[in-house]
């Protein structure tokens, strides 16, 4: 269960801790403590019982975590439980729809990505390899300019064009023993972005291009078919949690090799 399919916030916490390693063993014990209750109030909550002060919630999602849109959300969740009239629960309603639309959009599936100009932009988006030598500076080896320019088979004078760029707007850093590091936020362009269309197509080229010479430990799908209207959101949906769990799982893992995945979902007409 995703905290924006819940309509109830005991019926997502329950789910959250049953699927916590050993089955949530001894966690509710660790809310109570991140909250200052006795661990019985924890038990009273979940059973519908005695519900969530906004103070509690508050430092409920601050200590699982959460990012600010699903802070927002499960502190609605908790305020809906609590409304005493019908007209209360109608308006926080309406609350909980705007949030769970907002929930959709892709930036908010994503972590925090680094802000540019629209100049910097243009020129970091104008062709693949600006991206592809950012990320590579995060592997886990010792990279510098004559690596890159071997590693991608560019000129070492468009490569070193791209690291004082990168270095510049801090998007990579540079260690003592003159090898590049990764810079600490991520990039990202929103789907109203006018250069877009330009970032799909050049990483879209890269995949066509790697296609002939695709791997075991890769993949290529393509799946023409047709759907019933009702279940279009449903995918879309799917694709939303798809991401968001990728961004997850990004976010903690080793870099140790380049990648990139590409999606597209759309009505054939």
């Amino acid at each position: 269960m995703k905290l924006f399919d819940a309509a109830d916030y005991r019926a997502y916490l329950e789910f959250y801790i049953k699927n916590k390693p050993k089955k949530g063993h001894g966690f509710k014990l660790k809310i109570a403590e991140a909250l200052s209750v006795h661990p019985t109030l924890i038990t009273q909550i979940l059973k519908g019982h005695k519900t969530f002060s906004i103070e509690q919630a508050y430092l409920l999602v601050q200590f699982l975590e959460m990012s600010d849109l699903e802070k927002d959300y499960f502190i609605t969740l908790v305020e809906y439980d609590r409304a005493g009239s019908v007209s209360l629960k109608k308006f926080i309603e309406r609350r909980l729809l705007k949030l769970r639309q907002e929930s959709e959009k892709v930036k908010n599936r994503v972590h925090s990505y680094a802000s540019m100009s629209e100049a910097d932009q243009a020129l970091f988006y104008s062709q693949w390899y600006y991206s592809a030598i950012r990320l590579s500076c995060g592997i886990n080896e010792k990279v510098n300019s004559k690596s890159l320019s071997k590693n991608f088979n560019l000129p070492i004078e468009l490569v070193e064009k791209i690291t004082n760029f990168l270095l510049s707007r801090g998007l990579i850093v540079e260690k003592e023993d003159k090898t590049f590091n990764r810079g600490p936020q991520n990039t990202f362009l929103p789907a109203d972005s006018p250069l877009i269309s330009r970032h799909h197509m050049n990483w879209r080229m890269k995949a066509i291009e790697r296609h002939p010479r695709l791997e075991t430990d890769e993949l290529a799908f393509s799946a023409p078919l047709t759907i019933a209207e009702k279940d279009l959101s449903e995918v879309k949906k799917m694709c939303l949690d798809f991401i968001q769990e990728i961004s997850k799982k990004v976010s903690s893992s080793e870099a140790e090799k380049l990648a990139c995945i590409n999606i597209d979902w759309f009505m054939v007409k």
